[in-house]
């Protein structure tokens, strides 16, 4: 007769048994409102993929005219760092609210989506109205982020409204 198999416990302390199951919760969540909040994680995705484009040697903007609006106003660095702390805020926003919608996190989160779609309408907007002062690529694809944007603005706000009315129980 065979000695009988003893399995261990997958996790032998609790921290880990805990890291994990809010680990699964975090991409039960988002996977819950992955397809609802679909543009909004590609905007995110997007403002920190093209502010980490920004931040280094100055050697992004390549062509000066194009960019001459918005080197006026704030150093190219900068303006990735504000790309970069946008995006990460955004795609934040958007894993506490899918995840913790039974919490009181996410009484804030659609008000955080909201702001961070206001910013990243008016990022940008600069974006197109600088690249559309020069005949360059730029002028004929920026314009893109910036209509997304605004949905997600749209989007945002009236999940804010819904939340409103469901706390209020006018729903």
């Amino acid at each position: 007769m065979a000695p009988p198999i003893i399995q261990k416990p997958p996790f032998p302390d609790g921290k880990a048994a805990g890291q994990h199951n809010m680990f699964i919760r975090v991409v039960t969540g988002i996977r819950t409102h992955f397809e609802a909040r679909f543009v909004e994680w590609v905007m995110g995705g997007t403002a920190v993929w093209w502010g980490l484009k920004l931040v280094g040697d100055d050697t992004a903007w390549t062509n000066p005219a194009a960019w001459q609006n918005m080197a006026a106003l704030m150093h190219e660095n900068q303006w990735g760092w504000l790309a970069i702390a946008l995006g990460v805020a955004r795609l934040l926003a958007l894993a506490i609210n899918g995840t913790f919608a039974d919490t009181a996190y996410s009484r804030y989160s659609p008000v955080v989506r909201g702001l961070t779609a206001i910013i990243g309408a008016w990022l940008w907007l600069m974006v197109f109205l600088s690249v559309s002062t020069v005949s360059t690529s730029g002028s004929g694809i920026y314009q893109l982020p910036l209509i997304l944007d605004v949905w997600c603005v749209f989007n945002a706000w009236r999940d804010v409204g819904r939340a409103k009315a469901a706390s209020d129980g006018t729903v």
